[in-house]
């Protein structure tokens, strides 16, 4: 096992930083992922840590091997860094066997290396198919498998997922973080999907222009975001305007109260399911306008003096369009100037 650690990364393209004094630090065997917009950095990050592009600055530490600073660059087939890209990338001619095969370069233990991934993916019984008579799942556990055979410091994971079907990659990614902290291989995951960032990282790295802007447990950044950006980043979100005093009392539509003279205006972050509806109309006027049912949740419309509020409520429906209800806000503060 070892840690990942960058201090200072930046990557330049045509004299524009696409990183830009970029920093994180991931703990050893831990699974991370990186969620950011397309166009922020994500895979350009991947691959100055795979040793595929040489920084401006910076530094990148596998534990205590300095592998990357502007002056020295370990190339990347001395990193030890598994890399699987968004396509998987299989040898088309060569047999599944021989695709995991392809990275070990000890003769004498290949083979028992190769039986025991195909076991871990299994796949042993398709061990002399191609890619082209695979599904895109078990293709995607191939190119897994050939990036473990080595047995990398490092997983570097581009997106693997997205080109599966939403069913498919909700199996195959739990199997994959499964794989990979049961091997206690420190791996890193980039993604757009904010869903899938949550759901199988130990830490999530916020990005957005080529840094990393916010980095915490699942629960830390879903709860603790450090701008109204960044929350809508990680899940759905209401910006409510608000006012906020010299006292640290908040005004807006949700949580009405009067201020002193000396206010600031900016924004209250509140989560869909950190209101109350209540049917006896205590709290805040509000009208049901519109039903999201999902089975396992719904999402309510509503107005409230103009104002349009959703709200997250379990799947059990208790209201219907043109009830009138009351509002309560039963969730932290989370409140940002404008």
């Amino acid at each position: 096992m070892t840690s990942l650690r960058i201090d200072g990364l930046t990557v330049t393209y045509a004299n524009r930083p696409v990183l830009n004094e970029l920093n994180l630090h991931i703990p050893s065997g831990a699974f991370a992922t990186v969620l950011g917009p397309s166009g922020c950095g994500k895979t350009t990050l991947l691959r100055a840590i795979a040793g595929f592009i040489s920084p401006f600055s910076g530094t990148i530490r596998f534990g205590d091997q300095l592998v990357s600073v502007s002056s020295i660059v370990v190339p990347p087939e001395r990193r030890k860094v598994g890399y699987v890209a968004q396509e998987g990338a299989l040898f088309p001619h060569l047999t599944v066997a021989q695709n995991i095969a392809f990275g070990v370069s000890s003769k004498g233990d290949k083979q028992e290396i190769v039986d025991e991934l195909l076991v871990l993916i299994g796949l042993s019984k398709l061990a002399n198919r191609l890619p082209n008579e695979l599904s895109g799942g078990q293709q995607t556990r191939v190119a897994l498998a050939r990036a473990l055979a080595p047995e990398p410091k490092v997983m570097l994971l581009d997106e693997p997922f997205s080109a599966l079907d939403a069913a498919l990659r909700d199996d195959l990614r739990a199997e994959v973080s499964s794989l990979l902290k049961l091997r206690d291989t420190t791996t890193l995951m980039v993604t757009h999907d904010r869903e899938e960032a949550l759901v199988v990282a130990d830490l999530v790295a916020l990005m957005r222009h080529g840094q990393i802007v916010q980095t915490g447990s699942p629960v830390e950044v879903y709860h603790q975001p450090v701008s109204p950006e960044v929350a809508i980043s990680t899940g759905d979100v209401l910006l409510l305007d608000s006012q906020k005093d010299d006292l640290g009392k908040i005004n807006s539509i949700l949580t009405p109260q009067l201020l002193n003279k000396e206010i600031i205006a900016g924004k209250l972050v509140i989560r869909p399911e950190e209101i109350r509806i209540n049917s006896d109309g205590l709290g805040v006027k509000a009208t049901v306008i519109d039903l999201d049912y999902y089975g396992h949740d719904a999402v309510v419309h509503l107005d409230a003096g103009g104002s349009k509020i959703n709200v997250r409520i379990s799947g059990d429906l208790k209201f219907k369009v043109g009830d009138q209800v009351g509002l309560e806000h039963i969730g932290p503060i989370r409140w940002f100037p404008n």
